[in-house]
């Protein structure tokens, strides 16, 4: 946190201060949320909406707009070649960075040519059934199943293309259900045992999840998502007490060394984009320099303010973290303009998905 602060803070005060300092005086900021209001997106940014306003300086009013459609994408093609440069309008974006690193059509602008303003890191954690044949009790059990149903939202989705690799690279033999309208109803499904295995997002793996399918043992956590920084595999602080490693430990311990393959480097371009950009914070092209860096000085204050802490593990038991560096920003651009090689190979593993769906 307080390297993030101090970056902000140095921004700040090398570029424009009292430009910076003045753009938002009696100013309003408005929030774009690329899904519908209720969702997780939604909720978040509502709460950022409520504390983001005082740490940027001039503190401007902040109001929340929902523009959903096309799995996101409308908002931020809005935001791209609509939304005025200036200064106004703060997209706050769930699946941005996995339409456009696989280049879904729905997506017509390259978020790469936005202004960046900070990435939001996020994990989801893969349960499993506790009752699988033979018996699920540690998740290195999950190499002795077979022929359990892994279930999805969308087969082009970064999470279903993320559960379906991780299971591939293991060599398991599943079946893939998906289409579930939203992870409430997958959740359901494995419930009722039409699905066995999910991957969930940590706030919600935390909330309902753990407190209620692993506390009742009628569940165990398999693995969770590692964080890549493009030099290395990290945990994410969010599964600290979780007992489960992360994919890529789990995946050495049992086959003793991450594999060389297209479909390895396929999985690294995936969870990349859908893990540190599991949220981006764009503006529209254009937007000037000192608003920026407002924005990104606000952020920074706003991640290490106790009462924000506070209020998202009221709301949410999870506190969105929020990355505003060079790195982060260089990680984006890269991510977002794969090899074409890559690109083609993830485009025909969808489409085997797609093939799989439901099949026995």
């Amino acid at each position: 946190m307080n390297k993030i602060a101090c970056l902000a803070a140095a921004l700040l005060s090398a570029s424009a201060p009292l430009e910076a300092a003045d753009f938002y005086q009696g100013k309003t900021l408005g929030i774009l949320v690329n899904f519908t209001a209720g969702g997780p997106t939604d909720i978040e940014a509502r709460l950022v909406s409520r504390h983001l306003g005082r740490h940027i300086p001039g503190a401007p009013a902040i109001v929340v707009r929902n523009m959903a459609g096309a799995g996101g994408a409308i908002a931020s093609n809005w935001l791209g070649e609509i939304a005025p440069p200036d200064g106004l309008t703060l997209g706050y974006f769930s699946g941005a960075a996995s339409k456009a690193a696989i280049g879904d059509t729905a997506m017509r602008v390259d978020p790469t040519k936005m202004a960046f303003v900070a990435g939001g890191p996020g994990v989801s954690v893969a349960y499993i059934r506790a009752d699988v044949p033979p018996g699920m009790k540690v998740p290195a059990d999950i190499m002795k199943a077979a022929n359990f149903w892994a279930g999805g939202l969308s087969p082009d989705g970064d999470k279903d293309i993320r559960e379906r690799m991780q299971l591939d690279l293991l060599g398991l033999k599943y079946k893939y259900i998906t289409g579930y309208p939203g992870s409430a109803e997958a959740r359901l499904a494995l419930q009722r045992n039409e699905l066995q295995m999910y991957p969930e997002s940590m706030p919600t793996y935390r909330a309902a999840i753990e407190e209620g399918l692993v506390k009742a043992g009628e569940a165990i956590p398999l693995w969770h998502d590692p964080l890549d920084d493009g030099e290395k595999f990290t945990a994410s602080p969010d599964a600290d007490g979780i007992p489960a490693k992360t994919f890529t430990d789990f995946l050495i311990d049992q086959k003793g060394a991450l594999p060389n393959s297209e479909l390895f480097e396929a999985f690294r371009l995936i969870n990349s984009v859908g893990t540190v950009f599991l949220r981006t914070i764009l503006m529209p092209p254009g937007t000037p320099k000192e608003a920026l860096v407002a924005v990104k000085a606000g952020l920074a204050g706003m991640v290490k303010d106790p009462a924000y802490r506070e209020d998202a593990l009221k709301t949410m038991k999870f506190t969105p973290n929020f990355v505003v560096d060079d790195k982060t920003e260089r990680l984006f651009r890269d991510k977002l303009r794969p090899d074409p090689k890559a690109r083609a190979f993830i485009h025909a593993y969808i489409e085997q998905g797609k093939a799989m769906n439901g099949n026995k």
